[in-house]
């Protein structure tokens, strides 16, 4: 019994600074807790975020990306160093022991394979919220379409150059990606990280914004999110939220009449 009673302060101390938050609360919190999200993505953008989720104590954490880390990542993807580049491990799995080194009390399930029109339903089963950290607009469309039709709340974020976007999308409440983007030929040579390169200030500041969108999400607060797609211009200290209807026409707009996801 002392046992169980040390484990379960232990939890309280861990994660009290959130819980003494007005917006967050202990019940906020245990929520959190209890919480499935998936992070699409482990670069710049979902390196950071899922430091952050597996800190604030989200409980289960499904992590997918393709990829080995590199040198040319470490100076903007905060979770792996040069041992990992090194070894060569996937960067599913070297997030994992990151990840648990910071909090072993969470589950991790890493996913070391790119997302496709395959896995893309599978990976999303049993998630309460997406957190796209992506790099890519197609496989954007295949997350954003995907979680429209499972119901599932999905936060986009990008970060290219000194430019950051975030958007939280609430099926039957917002609009959607495609409502932000309906043409995929207009956008598909839009310059990326790789052509342009990034501020490693703007993705860490973009991957924050998602995680306080998720954390809304996961403790109700949808009242609370962005009213629309937020742009971020760091270097230029410009900030502006892009208000955004859903299409009629769109997808999302055939899951308008279901009820809006609560946690």
């Amino acid at each position: 019994m002392k046992g169980m009673e040390s484990r379960e302060q232990k939890m309280i101390d861990r994660y009290t600074r959130h819980s003494l938050l007005r917006v967050i609360g202990p019940e906020g919190q245990e929520k959190i807790q209890r919480a499935r999200v998936l992070v699409v993505g482990l670069g710049a953008l979902g390196s950071t975020i899922s430091v952050l989720l597996a800190r604030a104590g989200v409980g289960y954490l499904r992590i997918v990306d393709g990829d080995a880390p590199e040198l040319h990542n470490l100076h903007r993807q905060i979770l792996y160093n040069e041992a990992d580049v090194h070894e060569g491990l996937p960067k599913a799995h070297a997030a994992k022991k990151h990840l648990l080194e910071g909090n072993s009390t969470i589950v991790v399930e890493p996913y070391a394979e790119f997302v496709n029109a395959e896995n893309v339903r599978p990976l999303l089963e049993g998630i309460d919220v997406v957190v796209d950290a992506l790099d890519n607009i197609a496989t954007r469309y295949l997350v954003n379409d995907c979680a429209v039709s499972m119901h599932i709340p999905y936060v986009f974020g990008g970060a290219v150059e000194t430019v950051g976007n975030v958007m939280s999308i609430i099926p039957g409440r917002t609009a959607c990606l495609r409502c932000l983007w309906p043409d995929p030929e207009a956008v598909k040579n839009h310059p990326t990280a790789s052509t342009v390169g990034v501020l490693s200030a703007v993705a860490s500041a973009v991957a924050s914004i998602e995680v306080a969108e998720c954390l809304k999400i996961l403790v109700g607060s949808l009242d609370d999110l962005i009213p629309g797609l937020l742009v971020i211009e760091l270097w230029a200290n410009q900030y502006q939220i892009v208000a955004l209807k859903p299409d009629p026409g769109c997808i999302c707009a055939k899951v308008a009449h279901r009820d809006v996801p609560r946690p």
